[in-house]
């Protein structure tokens, strides 16, 4: 008995005392384990394990600021990735980032628009995207020099006609002790309307060379005829008049330059006043009275007895419409030409009309009528001596006022120019 005894007694020791090992140390350990591995999958939950005897304390306090620096390392990475994502979608400049070996990492907003990009294009390599060899040729010299590397690319816009112009920027992305960059950073800058307008002035200073150089040429040559011996008096007169007339449309294009340059840079300060349309009319066709008889062209003004004043200002109305009616007698009729002028009130606008019997403006060239130095028959419509500059200036003063000028011509049918004025009154 006694011997069976010892034994139930030893028994019942070891069990206990497993017990307690099970509840100090094999059960706090699972717990442990099981706190790592959640930690290990990235959940930063809080560590609560108060129970733990006190060889776990330091563990579980350890675990637990670990656990809470995690989370706030995770929040201040989502936080920076959105406050990344939100700048580059922000921007207007496209922006592609790409690995070493060029295959797309990010494309953002911006770059997806320039190229007109559908869909994803991540893990896509950056030349089966971008179909430039330009651009593949920026980004190759790159990564191979880990510098950065700079190109231009022109390509035609899908479904619009023109041409954009892009300035790219590549980058290689490294640290300083990397030896080969992990990536390429690529910035696209739209310079599409500067060329438009570099084109433009080059356009505009080779029109304005023409425009002096024809002029003088024929007053260089008539002085130099002039200056020999034997000039007869009706050559000396023909030579005199001739020079004359290309003086004047050398200061008729200085004065519409200089006009068209302050409208355009400073824009136009206008000083408005209740002012009689009717009367102006009469006026500009009073002072073109020797250019309508010179062509032999019926000037009809047609209005009601009464239109209303309206505020503008006298002086520079009277230059568009006095520009409108030149047009009119340069480009109707050669022979039996006939402009009618008509005004009157249209809803909240005064419209004014020149109609012309000519022989109408093709539609090709009518989107450009208004443009400096544009003329309908290109070189062979210098000839009727305008400085390709009155259109332009109208559509600039009718602007300033508020209002709006309409083109309505076809082939072999005539033109009629309108011009519509509000009549509300413009307020500084």
């Amino acid at each position: 008995m006694s011997a069976t005894l010892g034994l139930a007694v030893t028994a019942a020791l070891v069990c206990g005392v497993a017990g307690l090992l099970l509840i100090l140390a094999v059960l706090p350990a699972m717990e442990l384990c099981g706190v790592i591995r959640r930690l290990a999958k990235g959940d930063y939950r809080p560590v609560m394990l108060n129970g733990s005897p006190l060889f776990f304390c330091d563990t579980a306090v350890n675990l637990r600021q670990i656990a809470e620096m995690l989370e706030r390392q995770k929040t201040l990475l989502a936080e920076e990735e959105f406050s990344l994502s939100m700048i580059l979608e922000s921007m207007t400049e496209g922006v592609v980032i790409t690995g070493a070996d060029l295959k797309i990492r990010l494309v953002n907003k911006a770059a997806s628009s320039m190229f007109h990009l559908q869909g994803t294009q991540e893990g896509l390599l950056l030349h089966e995207v971008f179909m430039s060899h330009e651009l593949l040729g920026v980004a190759q010299r790159a990564v191979g020099t880990g510098g950065v590397q700079q190109g231009e690319l022109a390509f035609g816009i899908p479904g619009r006609g023109g041409r954009c112009h892009l300035v790219v920027t590549a980058a290689a992305l490294k640290t300083p002790t990397m030896e080969l960059p992990d990536g390429l950073l690529l910035v696209f800058y739209d310079v599409t309307r500067l060329r438009e307008l570099e084109a433009v002035r080059r356009e505009f200073v080779a029109n304005v060379t023409h425009e002096f150089r024809t002029p003088l040429s024929v007053i260089n040559g008539y002085l130099e005829t002039l200056g020999e011996k034997g000039v007869s008096r009706e050559m000396q007169r023909k030579s005199i008049a001739i020079m004359q007339r290309h003086g004047e449309r050398l200061n008729r294009l200085i004065d519409d330059l200089l006009t068209i340059s302050r409208m355009e840079e400073r824009g136009l300060r206008l000083e408005t006043a209740p002012t009689d349309i009717a009367r102006i009319l009469r006026d500009v066709i009073q002072q073109l009275e020797g250019q309508i008889a010179d062509r032999g062209v019926a000037v009809t003004l047609e209005m009601p007895r009464e239109l209303p004043s309206i505020d503008v200002e006298g002086y520079r109305i009277e230059q568009a419409l006095s520009n409108l009616l030149a047009n009119a007698l340069r480009h109707g009729a050669p022979t039996g030409g006939k402009v009618t002028i008509s005004a009157m009130q249209e809803g909240p606008d005064l419209a004014i009309r020149f109609r012309d019997n000519g022989p109408g403006i093709p539609l090709q060239d009518q989107q450009h009528l208004f443009d400096r130095f544009y003329r309908v028959g290109g070189d062979r419509a210098r000839q009727t001596g305008g400085t390709g500059l009155g259109l332009s200036i109208v559509k600039n003063i009718i602007t300033a006022h508020g209002g709006r000028v309409a083109l309505e011509s076809s082939p072999g049918e005539g033109s009629t120019f309108s011009v519509f004025l509000p009549l509300i009154t413009l307020q500084e």
